[in-house]
């Protein structure tokens, strides 16, 4: 496998899905598009309308898929151009063929929310041994979790290795969605789900701001859907990025991680060292000049900086205590000056 989602920078796929509405020089603008945005992957889909939706029991739905197909040789040229371009391939294949054909030209599978209960495509996908990203809109928690446990089934080393991303995501698109996008999920995920599963987020919002908070939260995987005209009359086009929104959250993601940083606390050796926390930490002193014989009290006694002598945090061990030797005011204190 060529992917571990554990390992390194957040994976940004860049949807295009169906925002090319059929038009095959407009999906390669698109993809050239993309290729120059930062993206990591550009990510189509494979329709078949008659391979996924029923024309007898969903005539419009599947006249709707029928619209936006593109042919194999398309999605073969589209790829060979991808690669040109030095941009990772990846498209939605929701039906067996077009898996066996294409599945070569692909380092990454990824399956949206509504095959999520598709276990006979997951199974032919995860058999597949390449990382798998999945997409959970309409899904309950325990859905999510009998699909991982499914894929694990079927493929154990896939989840083990770090190549099953699941992806927060809701079936709402573009403004009302705001409120529903429940990126808490992300910390829900986190919590509920095996260890060894990556955390990721498909965003359906407007602009940039839910996917750096995605990121900010820990997700390892996000798309975006992408476009290079939000005004056009379908749908998606007016809750996808552009180029200059996709350069800017790039950046912000960058640094983001950068900012993250590690998860163990301790103090930054380059900055916190000991000098700096000599310098910025607290003794006991005492305020004024005092004599032999002066017993140590809240009246007579300050923490000051820097941290000399006696380390603020034994404060109250030191009252009560009876000095042995004079000492001037804020002159650092020892053991060896009290009885």
């Amino acid at each position: 496998m060529k992917r571990n989602f554990r390992d390194g920078k957040t994976f940004v796929i860049a949807e295009i899905g169906g925002n090319h509405e059929g038009d095959f020089e407009y999906a390669k603008r698109l993809l050239l598009d993309v290729a120059d945005s930062g993206a990591d992957a550009v990510k189509f889909q494979s329709y078949k309308p008659d391979l996924i939706v029923s024309r007898v029991e969903n005539e419009v739905r599947n006249k709707h898929f029928g619209k936006f197909a593109l042919s194999d040789e398309q999605f073969m040229e589209l790829a060979k151009l991808a690669k040109d371009k030095g941009i990772m391939f990846m498209a939605s294949f929701w039906d067996e063929k077009a898996l066996d054909l294409f599945d070569p030209l692909v380092e990454v599978h990824k399956v949206g929310s509504g095959d999520l209960t598709n276990y006979p495509l997951l199974e032919k996908i995860a058999l597949k041994n390449k990382p798998m990203i999945i997409a959970t809109a309409m899904s309950t928690l325990q859905e999510v979790k009998n699909v991982i446990n499914f894929i694990r089934k079927v493929n154990p080393s896939l989840v083990e290795e770090g190549n099953l991303a699941i992806l927060q995501c809701v079936a709402m698109y573009g403004e009302p969605l705001d409120k529903y996008a429940n990126l808490n999920v992300i910390e829900t995920y986190k919590k509920e789900l095996p260890s060894d599963v990556v955390i990721g987020y498909s965003d359906h919002t407007t602009g940039i701001h839910a996917a750096n908070i995605a990121v900010g939260m820990g997700a390892k995987v996000l798309e975006i859907h992408y476009t290079d005209d939000k005004n056009r009359e379908f749908r998606d086009h007016h809750l996808s990025i552009i180029k200059e929104e996709m350069k800017q959250l790039i950046s912000d993601i960058r640094r983001t991680e950068v900012m993250l940083g590690s998860f163990e606390k301790k103090p930054v050796a380059e900055i916190e060292n000991e000098q700096r926390i000599w310098e910025f930490r607290r003794a006991v002193y005492f305020k004024g000049d005092v004599k032999a014989g002066t017993v140590a009290s809240e009246e007579n006694l300050i923490t000051l900086r820097p941290n000399e002598g006696i380390d603020a945090r034994r404060y109250y061990d030191v009252l009560g205590k009876t000095l042995k030797v004079d000492k001037k005011a804020h002159e650092k204190l020892s053991w060896e000056d009290f009885d």
